[in-house]
């Protein structure tokens, strides 16, 4: 199985329950999340102290109109292009589950590497509706500041 990487920067001051970033499959595969890291920074600045919450949410919906995100890079460049699309904007986004499938909390002075690996499996079925949503939870982000998020992933 080959591994891919993409990653954003949110918005400024984004909002509480705002997706920033999903990353969907294809109609011809899956995928499974490898990794996410993230952390926070604020300009020119030390970031304020505060606890964050990213949730991932499967969603149920492919959303419509994409309007950013990056073509996913291989890890391996003999690997065939990534079936799986990284998009950080939508006209209307992906509808999500009604729960999250997993929160990840950190301080927004430091910041969090989660791996799956071996035991651990985080799939996403096939599918153009099939994917996770990485969303602001708990706390709105302070003014300037935003989030940096790094997935790995392998189809």
């Amino acid at each position: 199985m080959a591994r891919y990487a993409a990653q954003v920067e949110s918005s400024a001051a984004l909002a509480v329950d705002t997706g920033f970033a999903w990353l969907m499959a294809s109609a011809n595969n899956g995928f499974k999340l490898r990794r996410a890291t993230l952390g926070c920074v604020a300009g020119a600045t030390t970031p304020t102290s505060q606890q964050l919450v990213v949730g991932i949410n499967r969603v149920t919906s492919a959303g419509t109109t994409p309007t950013a995100g990056m073509t996913p890079g291989k890890l391996d460049p003999n690997s065939a292009a990534a079936g799986a699309v990284w998009n950080t904007g939508y006209s209307s986004p992906p509808t999500n589950s009604s729960s999250d499938q997993f929160r990840i909390p950190f301080n927004s002075q430091s910041g969090v590497d989660l791996p799956w690996e071996l035991l651990e499996e985080f799939a996403v079925a096939l599918g153009t509706a099939n994917g996770l949503a990485f969303i602001n939870r708990d706390n709105a982000l302070p003014a300037s500041h935003k989030y940096v998020l790094s997935v790995e992933w392998e189809e």
